[in-house]
């Protein structure tokens, strides 16, 4: 039994560490909050833009989507087309995006296996650049939407040199229901925060479906597209910062997404995107970590720990409540139980008397749970309002109305979040359809 108990203490202090470093750098974040954002000089040098959109019966949202870009884009209709790939779909997807202005791909591929976003999009890309006639592509999702200067302020970062760029994500829905209003700040705190920082020190952001810049030259050069895991955009990230490219964040960009608004449709997307994470964490993860040691880029070890908050997500969900409930359990017996029940060891192989197995659970065990969980309580509002509070002029708030909800609840959503992403890792979780908010 005494090996036993070592045992277990070493690997809880081994998790320990692990955990602490996932979070380290959400922490040195949130001490920048201040950071000004970074504006990409503005330039009269129009280029060529392609957008393209892979929609699976997306029939609900495709023509307002196509409808609003070419209706309210601030820049000039000759300089961009729209391009809508309907991904095996098996209703109105293609014609209603084709009523709306955009030119339609009709993809289709019988191997389940190829089932998710990075197969369509591949197979549109490919036919966008063998019109050569664009100078970068734009990738939005079917239920996005853009504000009238996104062309602009991307085409200002391409003409700065940038070839990869993301933009500030949004939210469509943000006050619609707690859900909705959680998720919105969960990605308003990704943008304005952690983001800008890497901007202002010039580090990687990793790259979001909706919204991402690619240079038509950068694409020609390695090979059209290369990512076809789940989450192809992180796998994308990955492949082009081993290869010393810049992935860049542009503010002044703004992208409004559809947000979640139930617990079903919020654990589906949230174990979707854990499942596909994790698998680029193990398959690109460590050579993130390795490619650092060649090239010196912090970013490389930046991106190594966004992954590695994936498999610290699972074992937060898993070891830590069976551990410190065993402990919990297992000191109290050796308090107050009886001896034939069996010893507690400490590390250093000392016998614990009852006496001394009291003493932890009373004076270790509750004042350091009770911290643990003050930080966690604290840190998250805190940055969730502090998200909120530099993005009012962005995204044209006038309070926080609707907003307090999200900041409050930010805590409750991360256990969540925590939860599904454990949830996706062990069962295999693929791709599902979620309920859209907006209307037809």
């Amino acid at each position: 039994m005494q090996i036993f108990y070592q045992i277990l203490e070493v690997i809880n202090y081994v998790v320990i560490v692990i955990c602490t470093l996932a979070m380290i750098f959400q922490l040195v974040m949130i001490l920048f909050f201040w950071l000004p954002e970074k504006h990409f000089k503005k330039s009269d040098d129009l280029h060529r833009i392609a957008l393209i959109v892979c929609a699976r019966n997306e029939a609900s949202v495709i023509g307002e989507t196509v409808r609003d870009i070419l209706d309210k884009q601030d820049y000039p209709k000759d300089k961009y087309d729209i391009y809508v790939v309907a991904d095996n779909c098996t209703d109105d997807t293609a014609k209603l995006a084709e009523k709306a202005g955009a030119t339609v791909f009709v993809h289709t591929d019988d191997n389940p296996a190829h089932h998710r976003v990075a197969y369509p999009l591949e197979f549109g890309l490919r036919k966008i650049l063998e019109m050569k006639k664009y100078d970068f592509v734009i990738r939005i999702d079917a239920d996005n939407l853009l504000n009238k200067d996104f062309f602009r302020r991307m085409n200002d970062a391409f003409c700065s040199g940038v070839e990869i760029a993301r933009p500030y994500e949004a939210s469509r829905n943000p006050t619609q229901n707690s859900w909705a209003t959680v998720s919105a700040t969960y990605y308003m705190r990704d943008s304005m925060i952690a983001c800008n920082f890497r901007e202002f020190f010039h580090l990687d952001s990793m790259l979001t479906g909706a919204g991402m810049m690619l240079s038509t030259k950068m694409l020609e050069e390695i090979g059209v597209w290369d990512a076809f895991t789940a989450s192809e955009d992180a796998e994308f990230t990955c492949k082009r910062l081993c290869e010393k490219r810049r992935v860049h964040y542009v503010c002044d960009a703004v992208v409004y997404e559809d947000m979640p608004s139930t617990l079903k449709d919020t654990h589906i997307r949230n174990a979707r995107m854990g499942n596909g994470l994790n698998r680029v964490f193990f398959q690109d993860g460590w050579k993130m970590l390795g490619h650092f040691f060649i090239s010196g880029r912090w970013s490389n070890v930046d991106l190594f720990v966004q992954l590695l908050f994936i498999p610290v997500a699972v074992l937060c969900c898993l070891w830590f409540p069976a551990y410190y409930i065993f402990y919990i359990i297992a000191h109290f017996i050796n308090a107050v139980g009886p001896e034939w029940l069996g010893n507690i060891y400490a590390l250093d192989g000392t016998l614990l008397t009852a006496e001394a197995s009291a003493s932890l659970l009373i004076n270790t065990m509750i004042p350091t749970l009770c911290i643990v969980l003050g930080v966690f309580l604290f840190v998250y509002p805190f940055q969730t309002w502090i998200a909120v509070m530099r993005s009012k002029k962005k995204l044209g708030l006038k309070n926080l109305k609707g907003y307090k909800r999200g900041i409050i609840l930010s805590p409750l959503f991360m256990l969540l979040n925590t939860m599904s992403i454990t949830w996706g890792v062990l069962t295999n979780a693929g791709w599902k359809s979620v309920s859209r908010n907006v209307k037809k």
